[in-house]
């Protein structure tokens, strides 16, 4: 899944995700950013926190740990190589632990890694799950169609989202279903991911694969160079808003947006993001993996707005797992956070965009 918003702005509610569940290119050799050494008694909310569903997190991270190659994480010193071994010493010791007893939780995470501050300005948004209406079956209501991967898919460039909105795709077999709303739709690929209410009854997951390889554009930013909204109150509702009373500039709007995101029939009860686990409600993050590596704790320390409450925002600090990355997500202390389904999550990730602090937990094993 996924997330965007790069700088404010446009991107802001340009659909503060994009391409969340997007695995970007693995870079070679690590860039460096400046980190520094702190102690967990002086991480300001630490020791208030539920790590118990940070535990729950990291641990759904834990087999994609111990089967992969060697994580390498920027540290205070350079580079750290944690191999698989070290990782299922860390497993081991979080699979006992329940996950109501964040005490317990606490001491796994304080004796098992080592926090660092990162010295850069951390900047953080949100996505969520969205839940859209569609069917099986092309009907009156239900036109616009949910495209699976195309066979002959590669890494190159492929048919813009007007070409393929345009029908390009049409007759070769790769609808997977119908939605009645098309801005509902472009969402979804914002996000990354979604979930169908079928008319003909149950849900239908749709888990990301892959995109057309074309250039992502944050339509906030369109807008705003419109004048259609102001840069100050661009937030993914308010574009949303617009796209529904324009709707014969809204299709024009949205294809500016060259980059469309291909779906699949997903068996996992929820959203799953680019490391290939399931997401965690307010405790998966996107990430930049050329920075940090997925599987990674770490500690945020920024303000998420307050639910019903225009401007309004509240302290949020807590313990997340890198899990997933996004297009527009660069850097070491850049994260796009999974807030899960439903309207408080909706709303939290179409206003989030906040700065803040981020300090990455270090494995201390090996």
């Amino acid at each position: 899944m996924r997330a965007l918003r790069p700088i404010l702005i446009g991107i802001l509610a340009a659909l503060t995700l994009g391409a969340c569940g997007e695995a970007p290119p693995t870079a070679s050799a690590p860039p460096r950013t400046a980190m520094s050494p702190t102690s967990f008694n002086e991480i300001p909310g630490w020791a208030d926190d539920r790590q118990g569903e940070a535990l729950v997190a990291f641990r759904r991270s834990c087999p994609r740990l111990v089967a992969a190659a060697d994580s390498r994480i920027q540290t205070d010193g350079g580079k750290k190589v944690v191999t698989a071994a070290e990782w299922k010493q860390i497993c081991d010791a979080a699979a006992p632990i329940k996950a109501d007893d964040h005490r317990a939780a606490r001491r796994f995470f304080e004796s098992n890694f080592r926090p660092l501050v990162v010295e850069a300005p951390g900047h953080f948004t949100g996505y969520y799950e969205p839940e859209i209406r569609g069917s099986r079956a092309p009907s009156r209501l239900a036109t616009t169609p949910v495209y699976r991967r195309p066979p002959d898919l590669t890494d190159r460039p492929y048919l813009t989202r007007a070409e393929i909105e345009q029908g390009a795709l049409r007759g070769r077999g790769l609808e997977i279903a119908w939605v009645q709303d098309p801005v509902a739709l472009f969402e979804v690929q914002v996000q990354g991911s979604g979930r169908l209410q079928l008319a003909e009854g149950g849900v239908l997951h749709l888990g990301f694969d892959g995109t057309n390889n074309r250039p992502y554009t944050a339509i906030g930013g369109v807008l705003a160079q419109m004048g259609a909204l102001k840069r100050e109150e661009i937030n993914w509702p308010a574009i949303r808003d617009w796209l529904k009373r324009n709707p014969q500039q809204a299709r024009d709007v949205m294809r500016r947006n060259e980059r469309y995101v291909f779906f699949k029939e997903s068996r996992s009860a929820g959203a799953t993001g680019a490391q290939g686990v399931v997401l965690t409600a307010q405790r998966s993050m996107a990430v930049d993996p050329a920075f940090t590596p997925f599987g990674t704790p770490i500690w945020i320390d920024t303000a998420r707005p307050v639910t019903g409450r225009a401007g309004a925002t509240e302290l949020y600090r807590r313990l997340t797992v890198a899990q997933d990355s996004g297009a527009a997500i660069k850097g070491a202390a850049r994260g796009d956070i999974f807030f899960g389904d439903g309207a408080p999550a909706a709303d939290w990730a179409g206003r989030m965009n906040s700065p803040g602090r981020a300090v990455i937990l270090i494995p201390n094993r090996g």
